[in-house]
Order: structure tokens, then C-alpha cells, then sequence
């Protein structure tokens, strides 16, 4: 085996093992996802459950994860202003309430 090829063949080598180890890291966004496809709960049924609450309209909903507990944040702006209601994704009960958007 020549030099160029053993270069090639090392640096192929290299590149796959680094592709490996990128996609074993999860992104947030991967563990969100993930989280949610297991949830008892849909981001819509969570969005229904925020607007009763608060008597406002949904403009932004999200998944948080807790630990390994995944939960709903959704924002509404009602009579009351901007409020986010979190609902427990494997429940869907209430689990927080608060006045204004959520911190990103």
C-alpha cells in the first residue's frame, strides 16, 4: 500500500469515527423530541388545556425538559396578558403558572 492510499484510508477512518461520535451526543432539540414520543400528552391537548386555564390564545408552546420528565410550555395572551402554563406531558395536569413569557 502506498503513502497516499494508507493517508486516504487514515483520514477516512478519522472522519467516520468522528461522525460517530457527533451523533451519539444528542442535541436538546433531539431530547425534546424524543421526550415527546413517549408522551402521554400531545403539544395540541397541551395548548387546549393552557387556553382554558388562562382564558387567553396560544402564541407559543415548547417542550422542557425536567430531568428526564418532559413538560409543555405554553404561552397565551388573554385577559390576564402574557401567562405560560406548564402541563406534565405524561399527565397533562397543570404543573406551573407564572405572569409574563418564558425566559429562553
Amino acid at each position: 500500500m502506498n503513502v497516499k492510499t494508507a493517508t486516504a484510508l487514515a483520514l477516512a477512518g478519522l472522519l467516520a469515527a468522528g461522525t460517530t461520535i457527533a451523533s451519539a451526543a444528542p442535541s436538546d432539540e433531539q431530547k425534546e423530541a424524543t421526550a415527546l414520543q413517549g408522551a402521554k400528552v400531545s403539544l395540541s391537548q397541551a395548548i387546549a388545556t393552557a387556553e382554558q386555564k388562562t382564558g387567553g390564545k396560544a402564541y407559543d408552546a415548547g417542550v422542557d425538559l425536567k430531568g428526564s420528565q418532559p413538560r409543555i410550555a405554553v404561552e397565551t395572551n388573554g385577559p390576564k396578558g402574557v401567562q405560560t402554563v406548564v402541563v406534565d406531558a405524561q399527565s397533562g395536569a397543570v404543573v406551573g403558572t407564572h405572569a409574563g413569557a418564558e425566559t429562553d
